[in-house]
């Protein structure tokens, strides 16, 4: 089986109109939803192994995106999720841009690179496509947003 972004997503992990306040709020809102979905067994592990990893080096990438991720013992399944905030927030981008567009990698801390790293090579590979970027943000039905993650990775 071809991997692909959408083996690490599914609708249950796409939340669209997160109010969250702050990045470490973001982070902790969506430890939660992967906690809810089973992905993770201990939100508040989860979210603290991911604030830490984002303590070393921004994971804000410009654009208005951030790929903030974390291995953690408390990961049960790697897995990503995709989120949009109401508001703008503060991420130390890369290019300055406060981040709407967060997608938050959840690794065992068991993961030997592996599913990490091929994450972030199928999502990293996709946000250099401008088309692919204009389409996951004006996007909002989870369905249609699953399928243009889809798009492009035949």
């Amino acid at each position: 089986m071809k991997e692909t972004i959408n083996n690490f997503l599914s609708t249950k992990n796409i939340v669209i109109g997160l109010d969250a306040k702050s990045k470490n709020e973001s982070i902790i809102k969506l430890a939660q939803v992967l906690e809810r979905n089973g992905a993770v067994s201990d939100a508040e592990a989860f979210a603290k192994d991911v604030l830490k990893r984002e303590s070393i080096t921004t994971t804000g990438i410009g654009n208005n995106i951030a790929i903030p991720h974390g291995k953690s013992s408390s990961v049960k399944q790697a897995t990503l999720v995709f989120a949009k905030n109401k508001t703008p927030l503060e991420w130390n981008s890369l290019d300055g841009s406060k981040v709407t567009v967060i997608f938050l990698m959840a690794v065992n801390s068991e993961d030997a690179g592996k599913d990490h790293l091929l994450m972030l090579a199928k999502l990293s590979g996709r946000l250099m496509d401008d088309g692919f970027v204009k389409a996951i943000k004006s996007e909002n039905d989870p369905v249609k947003l699953l399928k243009i993650f889809a798009e492009g990775e035949k």
